[in-house]
């Protein structure tokens, strides 16, 4: 493959996990605008926001599938008309269904990307993660630029929609570095895994279908509940609550930058690296909840450190692994890996807040025994015994 197709190719998948940072947050910075055109109140306009859920839920099985067998370039095309439903007819519909189907597309666009960018860039980077774990910090850049926006939009009073619209024209920007490119098949670089003519079960795929499902958890859970935590239980005021979101996403942007070095120059085997980083978040989470003290610089730079382990990275070096496990089948490993992950992020409110309302404290330190597990997990297959012939994975 030339440079000039692989910079491409690398700048459209980027570019779209920007737009996928737009789509996170993009209902919930103009929810009172929809309650208003929908004709509903806040509890139905968050319904709508589950939708983006759904549709990966339902997406991820069969487009990892498609991964393996289609094109990829087909795949990405088809993500960015997805996309492009979504962004471009949402602030126009009138009607709470319009929007609940409409946002089911961008639960399957992001289903493809990633279904389609995670095996991708891992085989453009030789076999390591270091090109996965800047999707991350893709997604914190369309998160951070989108209030931006919004914030310029109100203050000249103009229609909240033009932000949906900024969004399709990156997504023009990325079709132009796309088309007239014709993707050759890429394949793993990995060196740990025999490339096997059928799908097997085994112990490491059981390994990080449960690490996606724990990981995701993790991360949802923490960012769901610390600032309610800290005001409620621990006695914070309002500002420093919000200021540990803030250690948090500086946190998240300096794990990816120290993740991205040490994949890309292989100063550290991925493996271990993992096991580093579920230690880290272990530590943080005990200094946070565990050690008793209302001293604001200790919080933050825990928070900051929880940040930089359980959100800078650690979700797309499991990825790799498990995808470096299965060369053959990288996309059907992506699907399976998100799709678990999915799970997660549908249950973990539903069951959290069941609970929160009476035992906020012991929802909180919850998070520590799923700490506790993702260390367990990172551990067993980083001491796990393989053929000595072979390259471990993730080496």
């Amino acid at each position: 493959m030339s440079k000039l197709v692989a910079i491409r190719m690398q700048v459209t998948i980027y570019l779209m996990y920007v737009v996928q940072g737009f789509a996170l947050i993009i209902l919930a910075q103009t929810m009172s605008s929809f309650t208003s055109i929908w004709h509903t109140n806040l509890a139905g306009a968050t319904a709508v926001v589950s939708a983006i859920g759904i549709g990966k839920l339902i997406a991820y099985p069969f487009l990892g599938e498609l991964s393996d067998r289609w094109p990829r370039k087909t795949l990405l095309l088809l993500a960015m008309a997805a996309y492009g439903v979504f962004f471009t007819l949402v602030p126009v519909s009138t009607q709470i269904w319009q929007g609940i189907v409409l946002t089911s597309f961008a639960g399957i666009a992001n289903a493809m990307l990633d279904a389609v960018a995670y095996p991708t860039l891992l085989a453009l980077h030789d076999g390591r993660s270091s090109g996965n774990v800047l999707i991350k910090a893709m997604i914190s850049i369309g998160e951070g630029i989108l209030p931006i926006i919004i914030i310029n939009l109100n203050s000249h009073q103009l229609w909240f929609g033009w932000v949906f619209w900024v969004a399709s024209a990156i997504l023009i920007i990325a079709f132009l570095a796309l088309i007239g490119t014709q993707i050759p098949k890429v394949e793993s670089h990995s060196a740990g895994a025999k490339a096997a003519s059928h799908w097997q079960w085994d112990v490491v795929q059981f390994t990080f279908l449960a690490y996606g499902f724990t990981a995701m958890w993790l991360m949802i859970h923490f960012t769901q509940w610390v600032t309610r935590y800290f005001q409620l239980v621990r006695g914070f005021d309002e500002t420093s609550d919000h200021l540990l979101m803030t250690c948090y996403s500086i946190g998240s942007l300096i794990g990816v930058g120290l993740v991205f070095l040490l994949t890309g120059r292989r100063l550290l085997p991925e493996k271990w690296l993992l096991v580093v980083m579920n230690s880290m978040a272990l530590l943080s989470l005990i200094m946070l909840l565990v050690v008793n003290t209302n001293s604001i610089f200790l919080i933050s730079m825990a928070t900051v450190m929880f940040g930089m382990s359980a959100a800078g990275g650690a979700l797309q070096l499991g990825v790799g692994q498990l995808i470096a496990h299965n060369p053959t089948f990288t996309g059907r490993a992506t699907g399976w890996y998100f799709f678990s992950g999915s799970i997660a992020a549908l249950l973990m409110p539903i069951v959290t807040g069941h609970f929160a309302e009476q035992h906020l404290a012991v929802v909180m330190q919850s998070l520590l025994i799923v700490a506790v597990i993702n260390l367990i997990l990172v551990v067993s297959h980083a001491l796990r015994v393989v053929n000595l012939s072979e390259t471990e994975i993730g080496e």
